[in-house]
């Protein structure tokens, strides 16, 4: 099975915290992008927006089992 992993920040590998995996590269990139714009908004307030400030945003794939 093929996963793709979102590497946020400078974790590399994807050995840290910040990371996200998806099923989809569409659904990678289009997390990806929303991290990109500065999108991302608290869980229930549509009001507060998020900036992580990550310098770098990259889309891995890896095969999982």
């Amino acid at each position: 099975m093929e996963v793709f992993v979102l590497l946020k920040g400078y974790d590399f590998e994807g050995f840290g915290s910040n990371v996200e995996v998806f099923s989809t590269h569409e659904a990678a990139e289009t997390r990806k992008q929303q991290y990109v714009d500065g999108v991302i908004t608290a869980f229930d307030a549509p009001n507060i927006e998020f900036d992580y400030g990550y310098d770098l945003v990259k889309i891995v794939k890896r095969k999982v089992g």
